[in-house]
């Protein structure tokens, strides 16, 4: 630490001061903070900062439906307009004894700065950097001397403007933002600094060291989930661990596909989530807009995000270099609003319990679900979700006649599962209801046929206590599960499918599912 003159005059008279008997000011009067008695001064650190562009400050100063969003308030993809602005600091710095050769920042989170991530600068009295997390930004300011030596503030603070997103900057990539920071309808926030969605590789250019300073140095990720179904879009960081269990099929997709094709892939995406030592972790597809899409509007979902900002991070992608406009409704076949809508008529008192319930019909366990929520969440947690479901994955499942498959494919088949495809099969379900309610039954099924005129309801039966259910008889098509083929091969697509409503009294109850004219594979049975 440099020692100038007028630093051991000061130091001096407070001796003098003290020695002589002079009492020391009444606390209420002492300053907050220890007075900083480095060489820095006039910081300019006491309003909030922007990192949102022009642009896209008008896109998210919309008030409106983003359903209805006008178009031209968001750009068409064929630009990287993602990245965020940068934070400058200014300041005066004063010590004649010695050389300064750069100053430097460290910035982090923690107001201890453990999580600090150091930026030098150069011998000019201000230093820029990038991708601060949105609100209180805690730093020091170090001047490095020429032999080596240092002086530096005291930890100190500055704002950044609190807008969801924190959209990032890093070379080589686009599209790239912290699922943190928003708030969700229970008053709490997600956590910063733990998972990002990101484009894939050469989206933006080609990957530097740079690119790996800031992903793994400075946002410390270890782990990247590759949705795609192509290693070349692997960004394979060193120091990161590629995670290729949760890849997406997207051929002949048709926009609701994104989500019913890959119910596989999903739940192994929020069985990664559900191991603490994954993070900080990126995920990523091609472009980061649509399996990239598909993962966060779920996770979002499940934290508690409101679906109309739900909408707006997915138009916000249009910022990125994706290559083609995104639009809500447009009917194409990226369009998200179709498998928005599947969760929107999933039962629930809301969306957030709404995709819970899907979450759970996919067969991830409410153990799981909660912990991503208590991982990820902090203040107010999502409340409500665990309301009295019936939940049995094929695990739990008796079976008649029937015995149990075990997994084939990671992306394609539950870990067990049955087949009906003989007369007199069966599996079922013995549970305990504490009150009277009302129900939907869900079977989550699978079937290798690409068949769009086949009934669901010709191929199996469900009773409640042996008494046939009213069958929602809708065909293989209507339940997400045509267009199952695979570079010609024939593959097994696996979605929630409504059966019916029950009403069900206090007690014991039984419910099954049955062959009946059709082979169909079954990984468990739900009552919502």
């Amino acid at each position: 630490m440099k020692k100038t003159f007028s630093r051991c005059f000061l130091l001096f008279a407070i001796m003098t001061l003290s020695a002589c008997g002079t009492k020391e000011p009444p606390k209420e009067d002492k300053p907050d903070d220890p007075v900083d008695l480095s060489g820095f001064s006039n910081i300019t650190d006491d309003e909030p900062f922007e990192i949102h562009t022009e642009a896209q400050k008008a896109f998210l100063a919309y008030t409106g439906n983003y359903e209805q969003c006008p178009a031209d308030l968001y750009p068409d993809g064929n630009a990287n307009l993602s990245d965020s602005l940068p934070i400058t600091l200014k300041f005066d710095y004063d010590d004649a004894a010695k050389e300064v050769d750069k100053y430097s920042v460290i910035f982090g989170q923690e107001k201890d700065l453990s999580d600090g991530y150091k930026v030098d600068g150069t011998k000019e009295k201000s230093i820029t950097f990038y991708n601060p997390y949105l609100g209180t930004n805690y730093y020091k300011l170090v001047a490095n001397y020429t032999d080596g030596t240092t002086d530096e503030t005291l930890i100190r603070s500055f704002t950044v403007n609190s807008k969801y997103p924190r959209n990032l900057t890093i070379e080589g990539m686009t599209n790239c933002r912290d699922i943190g920071g928003r708030t969700t309808v229970d008053g709490g926030t997600i956590k910063q600094g733990l998972i990002y969605r990101t484009s894939g590789k050469d989206q933006n250019g080609s990957l530097t060291d740079k690119t790996t300073e800031e992903m793994v140095n400075h946002l410390k990720v270890k782990n990247e989930i590759n949705l795609a179904d192509s290693t070349s879009f692997n960004l394979s960081l060193t120091g990161t661990t590629v995670i290729a269990k949760c890849q997406m099929d997207t051929s002949s997709t048709g926009g609701y596909n994104h989500l019913s094709r890959n119910a596989e892939a999903a739940k192994n995406f929020f069985l990664t989530l559900d191991d603490e030592n994954n993070y900080p972790l990126f995920y990523h597809c091609k472009i980061g807009t649509d399996r990239t899409g598909v993962c966060s509007v779920l996770l979002a979902g499940l934290l508690g995000v409101p679906e109309n900002e739900i909408f707006q991070d997915y138009l916000f992608s249009n910022f990125g270099k994706i290559g083609e406009k995104r639009g809500i409704g447009t009917g194409d076949s990226h369009d998200m609003k179709k498998y928005f809508d599947d969760l929107l008529a999933m039962p629930g008192e809301n969306f957030k319990n709404k995709v819970y319930n899907m979450l759970l019909a996919i067969g991830l366990s409410r153990e799981t679900l909660n912990h991503v929520i208590d991982f990820l969440t902090e203040g107010n947690k999502p409340t409500g979700n665990d309301n009295g479901q019936v939940i049995a994955r094929a695990d739990v499942l008796t079976p008649s006649n029937v015995t149990v498959s075990v997994n084939e494919k990671i992306r394609e088949n539950p870990d067990k599962y049955f087949v009906l495809n003989t007369a007199g099969q069966s599996v079922s379900y013995t549970f305990t209801a504490d009150k009277a309610f009302n129900g939907t039954v869900y079977a989550y099924l699978g079937n290798p046929e690409a068949s769009t005129s086949k009934k669901i309801g010709d191929a199996i039966g469900c009773t409640l206590d042996g008494n046939e259910i009213q069958a929602n008889d809708i065909t293989y098509k209507d339940a997400r599960m045509d267009k199952c083929k695979v570079g010609g091969k024939n593959r097994t697509n696996y979605y929630p499918v409504k059966l019916g409503t029950v009403n069900i009294a206090s007690g014991q109850h039984t419910i099954a599912v049955n062959y009946k004219g059709d082979t169909m594979n079954i990984g468990g049975i739900y009552i919502f």
